[in-house]
């Protein structure tokens, strides 16, 4: 494993130590403590809503799964899900850990970006993973505020897949980020048709009762606000 390959898991939180830590030699002894599993439940969960690939079907303990998931990467090196979910992993670290210095979680940020660009790389054709790729990397763009790298992921993504409202939804708020914020409104209206197509999913609903209402207004008294 190369120098630049192992940088991706520095400067961690302490709480990730303790997982890799316990996957590397404790869980010999038997299992993870409770506030070890708790975190690592969370942490697996967090990423999952943003988009990662986990496994679902064997027994494994959440400690066991977020250390193996952690280092696949350096296991499996041509694994495209190896370094997909790396990437979310790093982002969520970023998220997680507001109170470390700046450079350190941009360092955190700028990790995951790679991590989401390999994955591209290792399997250019794969569409489900390449939407999951660019719209972690986009998330992590803004939170390094690079809006215009952000609004060129999310962009990509929606090209991949114009029937996903939510593709729609997080390109109108990139281009709202981006300082575009007609633009931002003319795509919440193609975000609403792309969910009446998708036959209204449940889990947008009440985001899209708030956009109903602003798109179904007159456009003249949307051009005066």
């Amino acid at each position: 494993m190369t120098d630049a390959e192992n940088q991706f898991l520095e400067n961690m939180p302490d709480e990730i130590k303790e997982v890799l830590r316990w996957h590397a030699g404790a869980q010999s002894r038997g299992r993870a403590s409770q506030s070890i599993a708790d975190f690592a439940g969370r942490f697996l969960g967090s990423m999952y809503e943003d988009g990662a690939v986990l496994p679902t079907n064997f027994s494994a303990s959440a400690p066991e799964v977020l250390a193996l998931v952690l280092l696949q990467h350096r296991t499996s090196p041509r694994s495209t899900g190896a370094w997909l979910n790396l990437g979310f992993a790093l982002r969520r670290v970023a998220v997680y850990r507001t109170q470390d210095p700046e450079e350190t979680n941009r360092a955190h940020l700028q990790s995951a970006v790679q991590a989401f660009d390999r994955a591209l790389e290792l399997d250019p054709d794969n569409n489900g993973k390449n939407i999951r790729a660019w719209t972690g990397m986009s998330l992590a763009y803004h939170m390094l505020d690079m809006y215009e790298k952000e609004l060129e992921c999310c962009a990509r993504a929606l090209e991949s897949d114009r029937s996903d409202p939510k593709l729609w939804l997080l390109y109108s708020f990139a281009l709202k980020s981006a300082g575009r914020e007609d633009e931002a409104l003319s795509t919440m209206n193609d975000a609403y048709e792309a969910y009446i197509r998708a036959g209204k999913p449940d889990e947008l609903r009440e985001v899209f009762a708030d956009v109903q209402s602003i798109t179904q207004r007159p456009c003249r008294q949307r051009m005066t606000q």
